[in-house]
């Protein structure tokens, strides 16, 4: 009981330090979140032939926009140590420019995965991340920022892998999207609140992804764990936008973003686990058009093998 409270303490204390910073958050553009990704410390003999997730993430992004994301992952393993994944979201935001809300970018991805002696376990993974829509939402008549926005806007392709040895997990991967989406916000000169000026993103053509993150089990009583991380989002290359009919290079684009987190695991008897994650950055980059601003991230799944 002591240990829980402790548990409940480091997440309170956690929580209050990632309210106090601005930064980016998890690369919601797609690195991040491609394929199942999920490890209990163990080398599964006979993997699930299906599994089904279901998560809620809530965050706080750019000028504390707030945003819902729901997404429903279904994984079915078709050959012996490979599975296709689809992660279809649905995000909700709102904030003081408006709202908006719709259908995210579909994930689909390959996974295969191999199993080596001592406790070791390798995967490779491929997907394409599809838009549902040309970032273009508006609220009142006026462009909304990439912060509002459902969709990244253009089509991506990822390719990672991912190392787990034990209680540890290594995983990387590399997104590169294609050409620009069709936002068109610009700040209007009119406009002095401070509040209400957000990253210009109009056409945007973002760089490219390099995603690194380790995280490390430690098992609990009645099948649960803590599993710590950190994760490191560098974007390759400055993106850039269309103003004044002319591209402008957006400096201070590029650069690492890199976000700690903790993960709670409570596994039962019916193959059903659950994940509660708190994350939050700490390093960021200073021009960030993309709206993948995050200043706390809280995040539940709950995932059904069958």
């Amino acid at each position: 009981m002591r240990f829980q409270y402790l548990v409940y303490t480091i997440i309170i204390l956690l929580g209050f330090m990632g309210s106090k910073l601005h930064a980016q958050g998890c690369s919601d553009a797609g690195a991040c979140s491609i394929g199942s990704l999920e490890w209990d410390g163990t080398v599964a003999l006979e993997a699930p032939k299906l599994k089904i997730s279901l998560d809620q993430n809530l965050a706080l992004g750019e000028k504390f926009t707030f945003i819902s994301l729901t997404a429903f992952t279904v994984e079915h393993r078709f050959l012996d140590k490979t599975s296709y994944i689809i992660r279809v979201p649905f995000i909700f935001t709102a904030g003081n420019l408006g709202n908006s809300s719709g259908v995210g970018d579909v994930m689909v991805s390959i996974m295969q995965q191999w199993e080596t002696k001592n406790h070791t376990q390798w995967a490779l993974l491929g997907g394409v991340k599809l838009r549902s829509n040309h970032s273009g939402f508006s609220f009142g008549g006026s462009p909304l920022p990439m912060a509002y926005q459902t969709s990244m806007g253009t089509y991506d392709v990822i390719i990672g892998a991912q190392y787990m040895w034990k209680s540890w997990d290594i995983y990387m991967a590399y997104q590169h999207p294609f050409g620009r989406n069709e936002n068109q916000y610009l700040n209007d000169p009119v406009i002095t609140d401070p509040d209400k000026i957000y990253f210009e993103s109009a056409q945007l053509k973002r760089g490219d992804d390099l995603a690194l993150r380790g995280q490390k089990l430690f098992s609990l009583k009645h099948e649960q764990g803590l599993q710590p991380g950190i994760m490191a989002i560098y974007r390759i290359q400055k993106s850039e936008i269309i103003k004044a009919d002319e591209p402008v290079i957006l400096d201070g684009s590029n650069g690492l973003t890199l976000n700690l987190f903790l993960n709670y695991i409570k596994t039962f008897e019916n193959q059903t686990s659950i994940y509660l994650t708190l994350a939050f950055p700490v390093i960021d980059r200073d021009y960030r058009a993309d709206g993948l601003t995050r200043n706390v991230i809280l995040n539940f799944r709950i995932s059904k093998a069958l």
